[in-house]
């Protein structure tokens, strides 16, 4: 189908091409034309400036998040281009229905929860930066940007720590392992054996409910029922891949970044109040999470585009934070920017619900980084970056060397002893 009142361009977010600089991209497309069409994956709408983002973000009535199975042209697709395989909840939701689950599940992701969750985030940074602090070495992203969210995450929901550096591998590698390559099998093999877990502990948490997301979903009601399995797992399915890898990839470019600006590392260090404001900005500049997928369900303007009912729209958080006409020189990295209109999160009903405990983690994590290991330098060509950034942009891996020193925390020899000392029974 044609697109005579929008530019066509050959834009392909899964590309090698755009992987390597989508910063270059990014901004190139939302200075010149902020909507266009690509013909890859079936055909779709490609917004990139901000206020074109955030008119389809605030628009959920008519540019879907719903994803009906099996995957059907012209039907809603969900929020992944080219459409993904399962339905996450609540996310691939609208309105109204959306907005019930929505305030359901909000009762757990506050403030206030996030804040009360802070010990054992700090609990697991020292762990896992314990298990290196002595050596010198580190991999900056294997040894604690993935490790620490995937524990934190694991406990969130309700899973044992015994398989947590499976676990966690398996959804790290979902972000970047293309599945027509024969490593996708032990990929999916690991998340497989993630799932079945969930499916086996909702029973046991049915009749011995505790304080996890597992036990929170058995007696949550929506429309005055209690959810089926089908509902809790595919919850779970998205707070493990979105609670994991996204914390994951803004820690990693994060490192980086401070390993290549000295005075930004310094700053940090010497005034670690700043290390909140410094995520905002970094949150911006490094979006995770790259962008969304929309299906229209009625004709409607986007600028000067025409989009018709079932036709897909990718909205880019990323491209959207690097609107020179909402942000100045947007690819200077600022911690004194005013940041309170980045679209990290997102923007909308769809705004991102566990971004308080991303920002916990970061700050946690980031500071203790600097406070141990202050001196730290990235091996020189050894991290590696996601071969395709369409959806999440980070690293696969990312070894760093630092002066040695002293472990700080209790001799936990395991993650499960770990999480005992914290006196609930899994």
């Amino acid at each position: 189908m044609s697109h005579p009142e929008i530019p066509e361009i050959d834009f392909d977010h899964h590309s090698p091409e755009y992987s390597a600089d989508p910063w270059a991209a990014n901004t190139a497309l939302s200075r010149k034309c902020p909507v266009a069409h690509s013909s890859h994956y079936g055909g779709f709408y490609v917004v990139t400036g901000y206020e074109q983002v955030a008119s389809v973000a605030r628009r959920p009535q008519v540019f879907s998040s719903a994803h009906e199975l099996p995957n059907t042209p012209g039907r809603p697709q969900g929020t992944i281009i080219p459409a993904s395989t399962f339905r996450a909840l609540p996310l691939e939701m609208d309105p109204p229905e959306f907005l019930e689950w929505r305030r359901a599940l909000n009762t757990f992701f506050t403030p206030t929860a996030a804040k009360k969750l802070r010990p054992r985030i700090e609990a697991y940074t020292t762990w896992c930066l314990d298990q290196c602090v002595e050596s010198g070495e580190i991999d900056l992203v294997m040894d604690l940007a993935n490790a620490v969210p995937a524990l934190l995450t694991l406990d969130i929901v309700g899973l044992s720590m015994d398989n947590w550096r499976v676990y966690a591998e398996a959804v790290h590698s979902l972000a970047y392992t293309p599945s027509d390559t024969p490593g996708y099998k032990t990929v999916e093999a690991g998340f497989a054996m993630l799932i079945k877990e969930v499916v086996e502990t909702i029973p046991v948490r049915r009749a011995n409910p505790g304080n996890d997301l597992i036990s929170f979903l058995t007696r949550m009601e929506i429309g005055g029922e209690k959810i089926g399995d089908a509902d809790i797992i595919a919850v779970c399915n998205a707070m493990i891949a979105g609670g994991m890898d996204t914390t994951t990839a803004l820690l990693s470019s994060t490192f980086e970044h401070l390993d290549r600006n000295h005075d930004d590392r310094t700053r940090l260090i010497e005034h670690p109040e700043d290390i909140p404001r410094a995520c905002e900005e970094l949150l911006r500049y490094f979006t995770p999470v790259v962008c969304v997928g929309r299906t229209a369900t009625e004709e409607a303007r986007i600028d000067g585009a025409t989009v018709r009912p079932g036709e897909r729209v990718l909205i880019s958080w990323a491209a959207a934070n690097l609107d020179e006409k909402v942000f100045p020189d947007p690819l200077t990295i600022d911690f004194d920017r005013d940041t309170r209109k980045h679209a990290a999160f997102g923007i909308g009903a769809h705004r991102c619900i566990g971004r308080h405990l991303a920002q916990t983690d970061f700050q946690v994590v980031v500071g203790e980084v600097l406070r141990r290991l202050p001196d730290y330098r990235l091996v020189e060509g050894a991290a590696v970056r996601y071969p395709t950034v369409g959806q999440i942009n980070g690293h696969v891996t990312m070894p760093a060397r630092f002066t040695p020193g002293p472990r700080i925390g209790p001799a936990f020899e395991t993650a499960n002893d770990l999480f005992a000392s914290f006196g609930e029974p899994r």
